[in-house]
């Protein structure tokens, strides 16, 4: 495989081409992934390279991690661009990733992700807009971003807005999906397909071995053959309460009805992604929604919740944040909303 990494040593993506498979692995385990600027430039390179490619027809991505397909973005790298001074090169870091996820979602080839083990985040927007999304038993998937002062981005205002109930496809889930986003919620392999945010389930024991058959053989025999009947979803054995405690019109009166979800996030976190949401739910495609989340990402960085989100969580580790407002009530929400009616232009 050739290392695609430009800075010190480090072999963070790998590629490769073999029988007609464009083929990424993630490569930084110690840090379960963890994807830095350069990850971020490295993956669209590789991607811009194959896509009129005509010697790739399709594309896997792998992790070299036996935990983690990716547990986020390396959000501490933003931090520290932000404390020193660099907010506008701290956005363009999400402007990059934005870009990224966007082009996955529109990737003109089969786009074949094996999600196994811990995928978060930044982890999600190069996973879940993908063509072919595969988890295991043991996938976990979270968008955790309103513990950290931060909002959920990489475009999941555009599909947890989406999320459906089996047998309902084409039936929004906005409650499920509210629920998803506000309160950081966990979920496996089989929620993720069960609410359409992944589309094939094979043992966590295959996944090296349906790797293989990928390469040899291409996606679509080697994901039939690998591909195992997900057990019942907790999620959905939920999703009435769900409904009840998230489906209300107002973020005040979900806060009050799922205390203990919400307990601790950051509120103007919460505002900006229920607000975020709901203007996502109408939106006409990922990429409008990528621009506006990007419009967003460069006025959150800069707000003191942010920093000291990452601090509490990621740097210190106290878990004790001080907040810049004690409720949800205290933001200003319609700041927000007029923050939302602007957008910021994705680099191609």
């Amino acid at each position: 495989m050739t290392d695609t990494a430009t800075t010190g040593t480090a072999q963070h993506v790998l590629t490769e081409v073999r029988n007609g498979t464009g083929h990424i692995v993630l490569n930084r385990p110690r840090q379960l992934n963890a994807l830095t600027a350069q990850m971020y430039r490295d993956l669209k390179d590789a991607l811009d390279a194959w896509r009129d490619d005509d010697a790739v027809r399709h594309v896997l991505v792998t992790s070299a991690s036996p935990k983690a397909w990716c547990a986020g973005g390396d959000i501490r790298e933003v931090r520290d661009a932000v404390l020193g001074g660099r907010t506008e090169a701290a956005t363009q870091v999400f402007a990059v990733e934005y870009a990224l996820d966007g082009l996955i979602a529109d990737y003109p080839k089969p786009y074949v992700a094996l999600i196994n083990g811990i995928c978060m985040g930044g982890g999600m927007g190069i996973s879940v807009h993908g063509s072919h999304r595969v988890v295991g038993p043991s996938t976990v998937m979270a968008m955790p971003e309103t513990k950290i002062g931060f909002f959920t981005d990489i475009g999941a205002s555009w599909f947890l807005p989406r999320v459906s109930r089996p047998g309902r496809r084409g039936e929004p889930g906005r409650a499920v999906g509210r629920w998803l986003a506000l309160g950081g919620q966990r979920i496996s392999g089989t929620d993720a397909v069960a609410l359409g945010l992944a589309d094939v389930l094979v043992a966590d024991e295959d996944f090296e071995a349906l790797a293989g058959a990928v390469l040899e053989e291409g996606p679509e025999d080697a994901l039939a053959r690998f591909a195992r009947e997900p057990e019942p979803s907790g999620v959905v054995a939920r999703w009435e309460q769900i409904e009840e405690q998230y489906g209300a019109p107002t973020l005040e009166e979900i806060v009050a009805a799922a205390p203990e979800d919400l307990a601790g996030m950051s509120p103007s976190s919460l505002v900006r992604t229920f607000e975020l949401l709901e203007r996502g739910a109408a939106d006409d495609s990922v990429r409008s929604c990528l621009e506006r989340e990007l419009r967003l990402a460069a006025d959150t960085i800069a707000r003191p919740d942010f920093t000291e989100g990452v601090r509490a969580v990621l740097v210190d580790k106290d878990n004790t944040p001080a907040w810049e407002h004690s409720s949800v009530a205290d933001v200003d929400a319609a700041a927000v909303r007029a923050l939302l009616d602007e957008k910021l232009p994705l680099p191609r």
